[in-house]
């Protein structure tokens, strides 16, 4: 039984783990500066940003397995998960997929209509290693019930870091059609533009 603790102290030790393997999981180009994790960890503290979440992942023995970080939002009424990893000695044991079902189950009793997220693009990338990491990421998100919102453009822009084309996910909690889940995506991302027919794919 996975334990979901919310960090909030940064000098917590959990939260060393959580920033290394934070900083070993994600590519450059898509992490944002840990000055914005601090900085939400004291928001908590002093109970602003009660729907944001920076959480570390225990196992049945308390060791640190994985993070996540997520945010149940009112408008759009979605959750929108902004990173999710498992370490990598604990990895192939399902643990992310109970992760990504425990931030549905959050977004359902909280009353939202479905997660949204960001992937990368397969095509995007040279390297066939990334390639298929990128394809196996999206596989793996639809095994658990998410669609590729498709006939949209997204751009992520992070400070100090080259624009990215991402792919945008979208787990329904409530049916929703593509309209919908556009205008949510647009709602709670920048630079989310139409240049097809939308679907849910």
């Amino acid at each position: 039984m996975l334990q979901f603790v919310e960090i909030s102290d940064a000098n917590d030790e959990l939260f060393q783990k959580w920033i290394d393997l934070y900083e070993t999981a994600f590519p450059p180009e898509e992490r944002v500066p840990v000055a914005w994790f601090l900085r939400l960890i004291g928001e908590r503290r002093h109970g602003l940003a009660p729907n944001s979440y920076i959480q570390a992942v225990l196992d049945e023995s308390g060791s640190f397995v994985g993070l996540l970080r997520y945010d149940l939002c009112d408008q759009p009424p979605v959750a929108y998960l902004w990173y999710i990893a498992i370490a990598p000695e604990a990895r192939g044991a399902g643990l992310g997929a109970a992760c990504f079902n425990e931030v549905v189950r959050r977004a359902g009793e909280s009353g939202l209509r479905a997660v949204i997220f960001e992937v990368e693009i397969p095509e995007y990338f040279d390297d066939p290693i990334r390639r298929d990491n990128a394809r196996r990421r999206i596989e793996f998100y639809r095994r658990l019930g998410a669609f590729l919102l498709t006939g949209i453009r997204y751009m992520q822009r992070i400070p100090n870091q080259p624009e990215v084309p991402l792919h945008i996910m979208v787990r329904p909690i409530d049916p929703i059609n593509a309209i919908e889940a556009f205008e949510m995506a647009g709602l709670l991302l920048d630079d989310v533009t139409q240049v097809g027919e939308l679907a849910l794919s």
